[in-house]
């Protein structure tokens, strides 16, 4: 009877799936087989590879930011203070909490530990520096099971966005920043850019139900890793637009490219093209599609244009309510079925390397909202839209568009595309605002020019892939202790000048630490704590490494000794 009974009941349970669904491919299947990105033979895919990898030279917006601040910060709300602290009026990046979403990550996340989906919505204060625009153009998602960050920054030197993954983002561990296999990226964010659902978004807490369920399981919290546990539609609507900018960079890029072309022809056509750009930007309502110079651009691309046009991905996924999903409802059924399947039984766990595996093994979403289905264009660009004209327009940020009044009428800026100092940014490379602005302020012969943003890629450390080994250390290593408090800022850091415990074996990461003497002071407890020069004690002040390492010394323990006797001092023989 009982067996009968148990038998019926997953019976019952399986009613209304429907028989088992055909076996599908895989992520990694269909990344194998992605159709590609532009057309082979295209000026874009010679000047814009498709590689994991940045091309040589240039670096992710993100790896900037964390090289210029030193680390990235822990935990994760510390990352969200640390954005709204770029912001020139200390505005904080737009969050939604998305507890049954359709990411990679979807397989770790639940109520209890929803996915934070974050855009940096901020616009950093006016200096010497030629402060990038970052609305649109930084993404990040986090799962707290995972261990990960998932990461979509713009490459303005490269003309493309990034997919990277901070690995081990835990407490005690050493996080990795790598950059993700392109393609597998490449399934979902189909238009090489950031994808989001459209209205009424109702897998985010900005819907009251799914609100209810997280705050269900966390009663006493406002937040969850920096992110309200409950939003107004605003915050996902700022998403969607931040993701709608990005979307059309790519566009801009083609169309910059290809739409031009090679060649002193498409030198000329891109010179048009930023000068029409310029005008938007400096002088929008007086800006006419109309005028002799907006004619004489679209003939220009009607020598290059392809004839159906070129393609405007779609970035928007059709809303989806997981609570309709009759996995997530709440009755005995739902419960059961939930407990086949293992959702909400608490954080999945399993290995970085089983992440597609698990997301494949989830129950499949129907087609409509699933992201890898191929996806038709929203429409196809015509050389009458100038489509790029108004993508390039957004590029300028306020702060350019002040510094470019300051300099000079709106005819002047204009003359300065037909200046020498312009041509090697309208030649076959990416569009590039720093260059381009630096090179137009420079024709203008502004009094002080700024300083291009960023460091020097020279002074940051060789990208990482995904799938590279870690470093495995044994048990009884000299490098324990090292590992413990001051791998997670010096080794992997994208600042070469921090990351002086990089290298592939422990006997390599040895040398290298062998030939930092400044380690031996910072590391000297007893000499400076408590004087002027406390500040230069490492791990940081307010740091989980300097928390445990305060902890350490309190019960007795002595890591600090060990660590210092790596680093020869001045008078060892």
């Amino acid at each position: 009877m009982k067996k009968a009974l148990s038998a019926g009941l997953i019976a019952l349970a399986c009613s209304g799936c429907g028989s088992e669904p055909p076996a599908s491919e895989g992520v990694d299947a269909l990344a194998d087989r992605l159709p590609p990105l532009y057309d082979p033979d295209s000026l874009s895919a010679q000047v814009i590879p498709n590689t994991d990898l940045p091309p040589p030279g240039t670096r992710s917006l993100f790896d900037q930011l964390v090289a210029q601040n030193g680390a990235l910060p822990y935990p994760f709300e510390s990352i969200v203070d640390w954005i709204a602290s770029l912001d020139a009026q200390g505005a904080r990046p737009t969050t939604v909490l998305i507890p049954h979403g359709r990411s990679l990550q979807k397989g770790r996340s639940s109520f209890a530990d929803p996915r934070v989906v974050l855009s940096a919505d901020i616009a950093p204060p006016e200096g010497a520096a030629l402060t990038p625009p970052i609305k649109g153009r930084l993404f990040l998602g986090f799962v707290d099971a995972a261990d990960e960050i998932e990461v979509l920054s713009y490459n303005e030197a490269a003309g493309r966005f990034e997919f990277q993954l901070v690995q081990d983002y835990c407490a005690g561990c050493t996080p990795r920043i790598v950059y993700a296999k392109r393609n597998v990226c490449l399934t979902c964010h189909q238009n090489a850019s950031a994808i989001f659902p459209v209205r009424p978004w109702e897998e985010t807490n900005a819907t009251p139900d799914i609100a209810a369920q997280i705050r269900a399981a966390h009663p006493q919290a406002r937040q969850l890793h920096g992110a309200p546990v409950q939003v107004r539609l605003a915050a996902p609507e700022a998403i969607d637009n931040a993701t709608d900018v990005a979307n059309m960079l790519p566009l801009a890029q083609r169309i910059w490219l290809d739409g031009c072309g090679a060649g002193e022809a498409g030198l000329d056509c891109r010179r048009l093209l930023l000068a029409q750009a310029l005008r938007f930007a400096l002088a929008p309502g007086s800006f006419d599609p109309a005028s002799e110079n907006a004619q004489q651009l679209m003939q220009r691309f009607r020598r290059q244009w392809p004839d159906r046009g070129f393609e405007i991905p779609d970035n928007d996924l059709q809303n989806r309510d997981p609570l309709e999903d009759d996995l997530y409802q709440g009755g005995w059924i739902a419960g059961l079925k939930r407990a086949i399947f293992g959702r909400d039984a608490g954080p999945a766990v399993g290995t970085e390397d089983g992440k597609l595996e698990e997301f494949d093994a989830l129950p499949p979403l129907p087609a409509e909202f699933d992201p890898l289905t191929r996806r038709p264009p929203l429409r196809w660009s015509q050389p009458q839209d100038l489509d790029a004209v108004y993508a390039l327009a957004q590029a300028f940020t306020a702060h350019d568009i002040r510094r470019l009044e300051a300099a000079g009428t709106l005819d002047e800026v204009l003359a300065t595309v037909s200046d020498p100092a312009l041509q090697p940014h309208l030649g076959a490379v990416p569009f590039r605002r720093s260059y381009i602005m630096l090179a137009v302020l420079g024709a203008l012969d502004v009094d002080t020019l700024p300083v291009r943003w960023g460091l020097p890629v020279d002074e940051l450390s060789p990208p990482i892939s995904e799938g590279e080994p870690p470093l495995n250390i044994a048990a009884d290593s000299e490098l324990k202790p090292f590992e413990t408090y001051c791998f997670a800022c010096h080794r992997d850091n994208p600042s070469a000048r921090l990351n002086f415990m990089a290298g592939p074996t422990e006997a390599d990461v040895l040398a290298r630490i062998r030939e930092t003497d400044s380690i031996r002071d910072a590391l000297d407890y007893n000499r400076y704590r408590g004087t002027r020069k406390a500040g230069q004690l490492m791990p940081p002040e307010g740091s989980w490494q300097r928390e445990h390492l305060e902890q350490a010394l309190a019960a007795g323990e002595d890591p600090l000794t060990p660590m210092r006797e790596q680093v020869p001092s001045l008078f060892d023989f």
